[in-house]
């Protein structure tokens, strides 16, 4: 699985349909993905996968569009609107660092880094492949002076790449992942304190 995705990375598809041509070697149809604007994902999330133990009954969702006891979580339509949000009091206050490591390391290291540099396995594979754009040094980001709430619209929307297009109402070609699919809201918020922690 990893060669076919090294390789479908190198090749021309069609978001839309699936369909993949790999430098006229190959061609074959993968599912289609429009929510993230990318015709095959990088990312397994295997662990975000709903798991059944053996004589489980299926599990029942919940019905679309329903809002859950604790709330919604609010989506914001520019960057301004998040240029004012702080860290929630009830994620500083529950806050662990030794999670919110572990959230990045799972989740964003392989293309940011451990040290945060944009030079993880993944990162280093995008730069030699000559896609665009490379994964952003967050430590450059962060020296920028990016306020809580900017980083939470770059995590849940893919980036600034993603946040753009998102705030435009285009959809995202963004090579990052859209955290909000994949991350709680309480998640993303300990993922932005443990940045400007570190």
């Amino acid at each position: 699985m990893a060669t076919l995705t090294v390789a479908a990375i190198g090749c021309s598809g069609n978001i839309r349909s699936g369909d993949i041509k790999i430098h006229g070697l190959a061609e074959f149809r993968l599912p289609a993905f429009p929510e993230s604007g990318n015709f095959i994902e990088i990312f397994n999330e295997m662990h975000y996968q709903p798991s059944y133990r053996s004589q489980e009954g299926p599990r029942l969702l919940p019905p679309p569009d329903s809002v859950p006891f604790t709330g919604r979580e609010l989506r914001y339509t520019s960057l301004a609107a998040h240029e004012g949000l702080q860290i929630p009091a009830a994620v500083v206050q529950s806050y662990d660092a030794g999670n919110a490591a572990e959230l990045f390391r799972v989740n964003c290291a392989v293309c940011h880094g451990e040290g945060m540099a944009g030079d993880g396995k993944m990162g280093q594979m995008m730069r030699n492949q000559g896609l665009s754009p490379p994964p952003a040094d967050l430590n450059l980001s962060l020296t920028q002076d990016a306020a809580p709430g900017d980083l939470f619209a770059f995590i849940s929307w893919g980036g600034r790449q993603g946040s753009a297009a998102n705030f435009r109402g285009r959809r995202s070609t963004s090579p990052m992942p859209q955290f909000r699919l994949l991350l709680t809201e309480a998640e993303r918020w300990a993922l932005v304190k443990y940045l400007l922690d570190r």
